[in-house]
């Protein structure tokens, strides 16, 4: 007789009812998983990822990704030119290469990272041997990895927050991402 095979865990809620699309999910989900096996101290969970997925692109225009977690139509911020009120003036970093801007930085992908962000914390999260802004499972990946930087304890409240701020340096975006993480 051969051992059962362990039952899947039951989809969250906030899946099944599609706050979270799956596709998005399942990238989320997926770091989450790596980083608790690379980076046990960090505790990060699927939905504080979730919570800047959301906050940053609508879960990936609400998972409209391929098989592979690649972006069907690449999001781009608005350039860091200082004409829109409240964005600072960001200076081109990789001429172009991942946001089309040769003069200034725009943030890519859906979890919104600057090139020069995503040069230092890139992470293939789907296995495919490239590190992809415009990818879910990449950008996820990514996400928990920036998050985690500098040994923070994501079990912890306060350093959640911390963490966040990193992220996007305004306490309403804070208020924003946890609250859809404590949701999800």
């Amino acid at each position: 007789m051969s051992p059962a095979k362990p039952t899947p865990a039951p989809l969250p809620a906030s899946v099944t009812t599609g706050s979270v699309p799956d596709s998005s999910y399942q990238a989320y989900r997926k770091a989450s998983e790596t980083l608790a096996r690379e980076q046990p101290g960090c505790g990060i969970g699927w939905t504080l990822i979730a919570g800047i997925g959301k906050v940053e692109s609508h879960h990936a225009e609400n998972g409209d990704v391929d098989a592979a977690g690649t972006l069907r139509t690449p999001i781009y911020g608005p350039t860091l030119d200082g004409t829109l009120a409240g964005n600072q003036v960001v200076a081109d970093t990789d001429g172009g290469q991942l946001d089309g801007d040769a003069v200034h930085d725009r943030a890519v992908g859906p979890m919104q990272f600057l090139p020069s962000t995503w040069e230092k914390y890139a992470e293939d999260g789907n296995g495919d041997g490239k590190t992809d802004p415009q990818n879910i499972y990449d950008a996820a990946l990514t996400t928990g990895r920036y998050l985690c930087d500098g040994h923070l304890n994501l079990r912890d409240a306060t350093q959640q927050v911390t963490a966040v701020l990193r992220y996007n340096n305004s306490m309403q975006y804070v208020d924003d991402v946890l609250g859809f993480s404590r949701r999800y």
